[in-house]
């Protein structure tokens, strides 16, 4: 019932875009063509999801739709993707079966990664395949979030930590947000003194995406969490740093609020889910 319901959207979603309630990152209330000109103006587009509401991909297909028709060919940056699965992303579309979503999720080894299901991101997929856009992995290579969590960002390496300016510390305020999200994120049920490893991982992510969005003539759109999408802490201030002047555009798709420090926002109703508080809570209590 859930993926019908996403194709109904699917299908409505520009007859339905005047009812669509887009509000700016100040508060204002916008129109979805105001939205759409400023996506298509901006070199960058971040587009931040909760993975498991269908919702939200919907709403990543069809604001993509409105950049493709608009004469733009982003690169397509996907959080979803290790940096060591290029080859084969890259294989799958040169290859006979570059039309077919699925050989994307082979190539990414989507079912091994932990994510919600494939069919809730191939609307996204499907757009890209239809305008010819490139499939990009952007997250840090697989065993490199164990490493840093280990040894911190230096164990990016000398290349990657200059390349991606992470020698220069990030500000205090940033660190100290970034702190509040991961103890937010764990349910405050993990004392923040024992989260700094969770930060190093969190912003050399974040880096990662940014440098692999930089790397296309005709922009880039990210595919990713609305925590790497945050204009103040995420992706964008990473794009800020290395390569200032050039804009990016934040947007959150977000449940039960606007909250967020994003350049639009609009609110979706929730998935349906188990409370993952209550599954933290059980895990820390059985290693007790």
């Amino acid at each position: 019932m859930r993926l019908f319901l996403l194709a109904l959207m699917i299908v409505f979603g520009p007859a339905a875009a005047a009812a669509e309630n887009w509000v700016r990152g100040d508060g204002g209330a916008a129109t979805r063509s105001e939205l759409d000109t400023d996506l298509v103006a901006a070199p960058f587009v971040l587009l931040g999801e909760t993975h498991d509401n269908p919702h939200h991909h919907a709403a990543q297909a069809a604001l993509l739709r409105s950049m493709v028709g608009a004469g733009r060919k982003p690169a397509i940056v996907w959080e979803m993707a290790p940096r060591d699965r290029q080859p084969a992303i890259d294989a799958w579309a040169a290859g006979p079966h570059s039309n077919d979503p699925q050989g994307f999720a082979k190539a990414v080894r989507w079912a091994d990664g932990g994510w919600p299901d494939f069919a809730l991101y191939r609307p996204i997929v499907e757009v890209a395949i239809a305008a010819g856009l490139k499939m990009v992995a952007g997250d840090l290579a697989s065993g490199s979030t164990f490493a840093i969590a280990r040894g911190g960002l230096a164990a990016l390496g000398d290349r990657m930590v200059d390349s991606w300016k992470l020698s220069d510390p990030l500000p205090d305020d940033a660190i100290a947000a970034h702190l509040d999200a991961v103890f937010d994120g764990h349910c405050r049920l993990v004392p923040r003194e024992r989260l700094g490893a969770m930060v190093d991982v969190q912003v050399a992510r974040d880096a990662s995406l940014a440098a692999a969005m930089l790397r296309h003539s005709d922009g880039a759109v990210l595919i990713a969490g609305r925590g790497h999408v945050r204009a103040d802490i995420g992706v964008p201030l990473h794009l800020r740093r290395l390569a200032p002047g050039k804009k990016a555009v934040a947007v959150g798709l977000n449940e039960g609020s606007t909250d967020g420090a994003f350049d639009w926002v609009r609110v979706f109703p929730a998935a349906e889910r188990d409370d993952p508080c209550e599954s933290l809570r059980q895990r820390l209590q059985s290693q007790k």
